[in-house]
């Protein structure tokens, strides 16, 4: 495919009317699709490098969005824009949004965008909340971050080159934002509905509550984030162990928080490194968990290594969590040479 026969939009000129609009969309919305469709897989492969789960991080389905020909048309042509070149000044003809859960998560979507894809495309911030809010704090309005991103030379993707310069709108919000935006997008910011007093004042209590929410939110994420800190430590020092000993990827659950909140208090003040040890100078544990990996789930968890430990330092008292039965601690014990306490 020829990269001249793109969107010329370093040569622009000047588009009057509705059929050559139609037209050029007709035959440009191809690149415009592929544009959209790469610049969604290049930024969530740049969040992959931020956070472990992309796809978990991201509250809503990622989709790039065509502008339809009756809505380019509008903008083109009949509200007022003042476009120079009415077809090329458009930059939202295809958009993207992200939407993430709280706003302290929207710089790393950031990131993505103007570090990661910086090899890709020329980005600019076209709107910040945060900058509007930071110039007039006793207002509440629009809430969103807004990027605009024009492919550089030499992109390529699924064997389309993306014309150069051609343009992709980035929209990053979090949850409550899109909520509210989904709401008013077709009253209080759309001329074809007159806002009222009492709508844009209703409007403006929402946005703050959608503020103070979000501040709740955070505070939560934090202390959350807090409380499970040593959970986390654990199970990513045991699951390192697990795979340089058992020579595979423990499978990590909800489950194994559930054990170590159950387990780990009987082990009184050891440390990981404490835990990490003793299971040194007991190598044939390594060769009974890997016995058990195919039949027996329990043992394909990172935790497990904690509940040897457990058995093997306070058998008296191992089985008082109650959350595993004697059949599932049976083999442990077992293992360890130690009988059940009856």
């Amino acid at each position: 495919m020829d990269q001249d026969h793109g969107p010329q939009t370093s040569h622009r000129t000047a588009m009057t009317t509705e059929l050559e609009i139609l037209r050029r969309w007709e035959a440009e919305q191809q690149y415009y699709d592929a544009w959209g469709k790469f610049i969604v897989h290049a930024v969530i492969d740049g969040l992959s490098t931020q956070v472990e789960a992309p796809d978990l991080f991201l509250r809503l389905p990622v989709k790039r969005r065509l502008k339809e020909s009756k809505s380019l048309i509008q903008k083109a042509l009949y509200r007022g824009k003042g476009y120079a070149s009415p077809y090329d000044d458009i930059e939202d003809k295809v958009g993207i949004r992200f939407v993430v859960l709280t706003s302290d998560e929207i710089p790393i979507v950031e990131k993505a965008i103007t570090e990661f894809g910086d090899r890709y495309w020329f980005w600019e911030k076209a709107r910040d909340f945060a900058e509007e809010r930071a110039r007039k704090p006793w207002e509440f309005g629009y809430q969103s971050v807004h990027y605009v991103v024009r492919a550089k030379a030499g992109v390529v993707f699924e064997g389309v080159p993306m014309p150069l310069d051609i343009p992709c709108e980035i929209q990053v919000r979090t949850l409550l934002q899109h909520a509210f935006s989904e709401v008013t997008h077709d009253t209080i910011y759309k001329p074809s509905v007159k806002s009222t007093p009492d709508m844009m004042r209703a409007a403006a209590k929402a946005m703050a509550l959608i503020e103070a929410t979000d501040d709740y939110f955070r505070q939560v994420g934090n202390l959350i984030d807090a409380s499970v800190k040593s959970v986390k430590a654990l199970i990513d020092a045991l699951s390192v162990y697990y795979r340089d000993k058992i020579g595979v990827d423990a499978t990590v659950t909800t489950l194994d928080g559930e054990l170590i909140d159950a387990y780990l208090p009987l082990a009184g003040e050891r440390s990981i490194e404490d835990i990490l040890l003793w299971l040194n100078t007991k190598d044939f544990i390594t060769e009974r968990i890997k016995g058990r990996l195919e039949d027996q789930t329990l043992f394909a968890l990172p935790s497990i290594l904690l509940l040897y430990f457990v058995v093997g330092n306070f058998p008296s008292i191992a089985t008082s969590p109650g959350i595993l039965t004697d059949e599932e601690l049976g083999p442990i014990y077992s293992d360890l040479g130690l009988a059940l306490p009856q």
